[in-house]
């Protein structure tokens, strides 16, 4: 559980953030991958100590851990993001694993065979509202391992 709550304390306090590539727009602070499957204090580790002051981070963090192993990273950004913006930042780094989807459905998906992650960006709509996840039109963007809880290697 402590390990749960630095975790918690250090994700929502010291983003991971990728250099600036000489644009005018705010950044958006995606989560770093080599937290999933990471579960000792060497995840203090993977975090920058950079901030930029306008960058945009997400309004709350979501770990799901199985025996102090981060499987998955959930990120949801404030609705009045644009979709466009935050699949621009993953683009940056994954536009060759991304998987494609018809236009008009809101869904993302990028695969990262080499590092064994998957993302999935989409837009919380009411099922998501009913449930309390999330209020509709907020940005989710998933970091998941391949293989979930598995992945963690813990029996």
């Amino acid at each position: 559980m402590k390990r749960f709550i630095a975790a918690l304390i250090l994700v929502l306090s010291v983003p991971h953030l990728q250099a600036v590539r000489g644009q005018d727009r705010a950044r958006v602070v995606l989560p770093n991958p080599k937290l999933l499957r990471c579960s000792s204090a060497d995840c203090f580790q993977l975090w920058s100590d950079r901030m930029e002051q306008n960058a945009i981070s997400p309004k709350q963090i979501i770990i799901d851990m199985d025996h102090g192993c981060i499987y998955g990273l959930t990120a949801l950004y404030d609705k009045s993001i644009p979709l466009d913006q935050i699949k621009s930042e993953i683009n940056d780094l994954y536009n060759q694993w991304s998987v494609t989807y018809p236009s008009d459905s809101n869904l993302y998906l990028w695969r990262v065979e080499t590092q064994k992650f998957a993302i999935d960006l989409s837009v919380a709509g009411k099922r998501e509202e009913k449930r309390n996840l999330a209020e509709e039109g907020t940005r989710q963007v998933i970091y998941i391992a391949v293989g979930g809880k598995s992945a963690c290697g813990v029996p």
